[in-house]
């Protein structure tokens, strides 16, 4: 049995076909055709163009990478006895690609949390490891391989940080991204030491006002001036809102609602582009804002 499955879509071959232009006398005639230094990446079984690069792009299979990580997992545990569940995700006809490792058994019972009154009710509450991989071909996504972690109720992505960009390798670089024991054995204590940090959130009170501040001096405040997407910054205060909104409501006038408001605001964007690009970016966005003042701030 096969506890790591890599969907077969992940196994594709691509080529590099040197691109040039016809060059013509002033009368039209055809003269000659002129190489150039650029390259498109072709995908062989469709024969669509997944990129175009310099010759110095090197061309990494994803299901190379997949595999690579796969042989990493298996040196740390014992995938028989672990209940581990995998989900590929090839987006834009190949153009990009993720990857993510679910580990059922590190789970965070929330259950577990209690005091002062605060106690989450549902068994169902738990917050796993996730090792997550990104790649891509049209040069968007540099190799990456992360780890993250997941809200299991909500499937929102638990962002730190200090720990939420692992490794990360450009297709130009010679060298191919490496993921070791030591990589994979540094994700997993993080993790449970997300646990302690959710649980401060938790009993840390918050207004209404001072989370409003916080989004607007870093979560929409980072969208007006990189103006990613088509929102403004009332737009990305309009869809913050209605989450704490929703989160204050189920988890009380805290930290935690505002962390969940935030992942929740990654997880799952209202955008007319497309949805992982858009997630992906902002993931980066509330690993910054739990670095800066105003959210020290609160969390003091």
């Amino acid at each position: 049995m096969n506890n790591l499955p890599i969907s077969q879509k992940v196994y594709f071959d691509s080529k590099k076909i040197q691109l040039a232009y016809d060059v013509t006398e002033d009368n039209g005639t055809y003269r000659c055709q002129e190489k150039v230094d650029r390259y498109a990446i072709v995908r062989k079984d469709t024969g669509k163009v997944l990129g175009i690069h310099s010759d110095d792009y090197i061309i990494r299979p994803y299901a190379k990478l997949a595999e690579q990580v796969n042989e990493v997992v298996r040196e740390c545990v014992d995938i028989d006895k672990y209940h581990i569940t995998t989900k590929d995700h090839v987006y834009e006809s190949g153009k990009k690609f993720r990857r993510d490792i679910n580990f059922w058994d590190d789970s965070i019972d929330l259950n577990n949390y209690e005091k002062n009154g605060f106690h989450i009710k549902g068994t169902e509450e738990k917050i796993i490891p996730q090792l997550r991989i990104y790649s891509s071909m049209d040069g968007r996504w540099g190799q990456q391989i992360m780890w993250s972690s997941v809200y299991v109720v909500c499937l929102n992505g638990m962002v730190r940080p200090d720990w939420t960009f692992v490794v990360y390798n450009k297709h130009n670089k010679r060298k191919d991204i490496s993921f070791g024991i030591s990589d994979f054995k540094s994700g997993l204590v993080a993790h449970k030491e997300l646990g302690d940090d959710l649980f401060k959130m938790m009993q840390k009170k918050v207004t209404t006002d001072e989370t409003s501040n916080l989004f607007k001096q870093t979560l929409a405040s980072s969208y007006a001036k990189k103006s990613l997407i088509d929102h403004t910054k009332s737009n990305v205060m309009k869809d913050l809102n209605n989450a704490w909104q929703k989160y204050e409501q189920k988890y009380g006038s805290t930290l935690f609602a505002v962390y969940q408001t935030a992942t929740d605001w990654a997880s799952h964007p209202i955008t007319k582009g497309a949805e992982h690009n858009v997630s992906r970016k902002r993931e980066k966005q509330v690993a910054e804002m739990m670095t800066s003042s105003e959210w020290l701030g609160l969390a003091a």
